[in-house]
């Protein structure tokens, strides 16, 4: 009812809070007297990752420090070296839920200690119901699966147990950083139903190093350029039509430095439609990436069934992949033709479009309907979805398989794509914070 009163509540932002966290750590471990033996430990230190801690203390010689969580087996013990000194500020990942955690510190060529730290059960927290894998193949590495609209990101280990996880609703791709930090789509919600404010730079404890706050929001995906900064998936606010605006954002200033409207060169009207397809919500990008050899983005437009390359410079349409069905005549030569022996599928409300380093284009093909034709389309029960690899010819616009998986499963694969819903990601990372060149820089205070 109108009579009613509106009651709003201020929410002091995360990064500001953590920072105030920080300072009062800081200030604790230089007031007090915390040794190799005698250790400060603080758990989940910047609120959103209740499997991490933070370990403090000095020593009197500069040496190197080897932090080890004890897995439940060799292949899940995950551990780090972090380089010498007499400070050390050191982070410790990988902590199980709802137990007494062995930790152990080592100091290079010297001896080691335990201790113990204890977790709550996770309240969110995604259980995992089957892992195919094998701890020869996975070692100490983790999956991570990142959530949109409900869920909490999250990583497993080869047993199938989480050993990472943030327990706020951050959104959509989980990126890897040349730094070692983490890029995500913020928490804040923008506009329903999954529109966020923007993206959260993030060491792997969880402590929020920069906030970009984008105008129109992010949704889906984000890449980072060889100079830093940031393609950005977005929305034009006061357009009839979403998620078909792309940004390219200053690293160091949060400015929108370049926008393409793909608008300007794929009228929607003109776009044949996917099943899914709504004149408000026309191309559905969900997926950027970017070649620098041709200086090209390549995006993925679901409901349009097209993956398409622009020019960085203009944004100018160079090609189209996609069933050419249905689109006007002067489209027709963006798109290609299929080369080579064998069946040819094209793709349908593709996602995770990936652009191999030596130019192949790869996705995972929804395989909605399998037509651009209504009454073509196909029933779940007669259909398939695969991952598949495309090599193209752009100068003679021909296109091939390179490879396909899944399809002869058949609707099994449908059926478990659709169930897990059409935006979860998965992001295998060679070890959460050490091993094989995958080091994540070294979060916490400095």
């Amino acid at each position: 009812p109108m009579s009613e009163k509106i009651k709003y509540v201020r929410e002091e932002p995360l990064v500001d809070k953590q920072n105030r966290r920080q300072r009062e750590i800081l200030e604790t471990f230089e007031a007090g007297n915390y040794t190799f033996d005698s250790p400060m430990v603080v758990t989940n230190p910047y609120f959103i990752n209740p499997l991490a801690a933070l370990v403090l203390f000095t020593t009197e010689k500069e040496t190197a420090i080897t932090v080890s969580v004890i897995g439940k087996d060799a292949a899940t013990t995950i551990s780090h070296t972090y380089p010498k000194g007499t400070r050390h500020i050191l982070p410790v990942l990988g902590l199980y839920q709802d137990c007494e955690n062995t930790v152990e510190l080592g100091i290079y060529q010297g001896r080691s200690r335990q201790f113990t730290i204890k977790t709550d059960k996770l309240h969110n927290g995604a259980e995992c119901l089957k892992m195919d894998t094998t701890p020869d193949y996975l070692q100490d590495d983790l999956m991570f699966v990142t959530p949109v609209i409900s869920g909490l990101a999250t990583a497993y280990d080869c047993n199938g147990d989480i050993r990472w996880h943030i327990t706020i609703p951050t959104m959509f791709n989980l990126a890897r950083m040349k730094n070692g930090n983490l890029t995500t789509g913020s928490h804040r919600l923008m506009q329903a139903p999954y529109f966020v404010s923007g993206l959260y730079e993030m060491d792997m404890l969880g402590k929020i190093h920069t906030e970009y706050r984008v105008p129109g929001g992010y949704h889906h995906d984000h890449i980072e350029m060889s100079d830093g900064n940031l393609v950005i998936l977005s929305d034009d606010m006061l357009s009839d039509t979403v998620e078909d605006i792309c940004h390219l954002v200053g690293r160091k200033t949060g400015e929108v430095v370049k926008s393409w409207d793909f608008k300007t060169e794929i009228r929607p009207e003109e776009a044949p439609p996917s099943i899914n397809y709504s004149l408000h919500d026309w191309f559905h990008c969900n997926a950027v990436g970017y070649n620098e050899n041709t200086d090209t983005p390549t995006l993925s437009g679901r409901h349009c069934d097209a993956v398409i390359n622009i020019d960085y410079a203009t944004g100018k349409l160079n090609w189209i992949i996609g069933d050419p069905e249905g689109w006007p005549a002067k489209y027709r030569d963006y798109f290609f033709t299929p080369a080579g022996d064998g069946e040819f599928d094209w793709q349908y409300e593709q996602h995770a479009v990936v652009l191999t380093p030596d130019g192949d284009i790869m996705c995972f093909d929804n395989g909605h309907g399998r037509s651009k034709i209504p009454e073509k389309r196909r029933k779940n029960r007669d259909n398939f979805s695969r991952g598949v690899r495309y090599k193209i010819n752009t100068g003679e616009r021909t296109i091939r398989h390179v490879r396909q998986a899944r399809k002869e499963r058949g609707p099994d694969v449908i059926e478990h794509e659709l169930c897990a819903g059409p935006h979860r990601q998965q992001w295998h990372l060679r070890s959460p914070h050490g091993a094989r060149g995958s080091h994540a820089g070294r979060p916490g205070p400095s």
